[in-house]
C-alpha cells in the first residue's frame, strides 16, 4: 500500500509489531495515512520473527521487526507513508473508545510536527462527513488529524499533492479486544493508528496496486497496506528498517534469520507455501540455511492461512 513505511521486521518468533497506514513518503517511521504521501502504520509481531516496527503486540508472524517508532509519516504523493508496530497508548483520547466531548473525534495524528502518527487528539466533526469508502480530503497533511471523515473514521491512503484519501475506519472495542464492522483490526505505530483493513492472502498478494499484503500486528491474519516504496529494489536480502517497504511477497525480517543479512534492523524476506512438495525449493537462500517454515510456528493457523509459511534459518 502506497504511503505506509513501517519499522516492523518480521522474525521467526513471536513479536509484537504495529502498523500505520498512510501517505507515503521517503524515510520514516511510518506514513500517515495518505497514498504515498503521508506515514504508514507499523505493526508489532508476537509469533515470528520480524524486524523492529511499531504495531500492536499480536501474533503476526516469523521474524517480523518492530521497531517502535511512533507514527507514520505522510509527505510523499504516492507512497512514502511508514507504519511502526508497537502496541500502546499516549495520547489524550482513546481512537477506540471514541471518548471525546460530544461533536469531536479521537483521532491520530503527529503532534511533533513529524511525519508519522504518534500521537492522539480530539478533533470536530466536520458538517456532512464522508463515510467508510467515501473520497475525503485532510488538512494540511495526512497526519494532522483533520478530515472530513465521520466519527470512528480517518482519512486514509491520502495523496500528498492532492491532500485526498479515503475514509478508513477506525478499531472499535479497546486494545485489547479491538472490533471493525469490516475487515481486521490492525494497530501501528504503538496502538496510535488502529485501523480496520481489508484481509488478504500473503502468497497471493491479492491487494489493489501499490498495497501489500503483511500480517496484521493485533489480530490472526493479514491485512493490506501501503506499499511506502513502490517500484523500489525490497526483494529478497534488501534491507529494511519498515514492516512495509519490501516487495510484495517478502516482509521485513530480523536479521538472522535471513542468510547473508548484515542489516542491524532486518532484511526482506519471502513468504513461502509449506504445503509444496518440496517447499524449502521457494527460499533463495535455502543454500545458506533457510528453510520454509510455518508461519505460525506451532500454534494453529487461522483458516485459510495453513498454506502460509516464510523462509528463513531455523533459530
Amino acid at each position: 500500500m502506497p504511503g505506509l513505511r513501517t519499522s516492523l521486521i518480521v522474525g521467526v518468533f513471536a513479536l509484537t509489531a504495529l502498523t500505520a497506514c498512510g501517505t507515503t513518503t521517503p524515510g520514516g517511521d511510518t506514513d500517515d495515512g495518505g497514498t504515498m504521501d503521508g506515514p504508514s502504520p507499523s505493526t508489532t509481531v508476537d509469533t515470528f520473527p520480524t524486524a523492529p516496527t511499531s504495531s500492536p503486540a499480536t501474533s503476526m508472524g516469523p521474524g517480523t521487526t518492530s521497531e517502535s517508532e511512533s507514527g507514520t509519516s505522510a509527505d510523499s504523493s504516492s507512497g512514502g507513508a511508514f507504519i511502526s508496530a508497537d502496541m500502546g497508548g499516549g495520547g489524550n483520547c482513546d481512537v477506540y473508545a471514541q471518548d471525546c466531548p460530544k461533536g469531536d473525534k479521537c483521532m491520530p495524528w503527529a503532534d511533533d510536527g513529524g511525519q508519522s502518527w504518534n500521537a492522539t487528539t480530539c478533533v470536530p466533526v466536520m458538517p456532512n462527513p464522508g463515510q467508510v469508502g467515501d473520497p475525503c480530503s485532510v488538512e494540511g497533511s495526512a497526519v494532522s488529524g483533520i478530515d472530513d471523515c465521520d466519527l470512528g473514521m480517518m482519512c486514509y491512503n491520502v495523496n500528498a499533492q492532492t491532500n485526498m484519501g479515503t475514509c478508513t475506519e477506525l478499531c472499535g472495542g479497546s486494545s485489547d479486544a479491538p472490533t471493525c464492522e469490516d475487515g481486521l483490526c490492525a494497530a501501528y505505530n504503538d496502538g496510535n493508528l488502529p485501523l480496520c483493513l481489508t484481509d488478504c492472502d500473503p502468497l497471493l498478494q491479492d491487494c489493489g496496486p501499490e498495497q501489500l499484503c503483511l500480517a496484521s500486528p493485533s489480530a490472526n491474519g493479514f491485512v493490506c497496506i501501503l506499499d511506502s516504496l513502490p517500484g523500489s529494489d525490497g526483494g529478497y536480502g534488501a534491507p529494511c528498517q519498515y514492516v512495509n517497504t519490501c516487495d510484495p511477497g517478502f516482509f521485513c525480517a530480523v536479521q538472522n534469520v535471513v542468510a547473508g543479512c548484515f542489516n542491524p534492523t532486518g532484511c526482506c524476506e519471502e513468504f513461502c507455501d509449506i504445503t509444496q512438495p518440496n517447499p524449502d525449493s521457494q527460499c533463495t537462500g535455502a543454500p545458506g540455511g533457510e528453510q520454509c517454515q510455518p508461519w505460525y510456528g506451532m500454534e494453529p493457523p487461522p483458516p485459510g492461512y495453513e498454506d502460509v509459511g516464510f523462509c528463513g534459518i531455523p533459530l
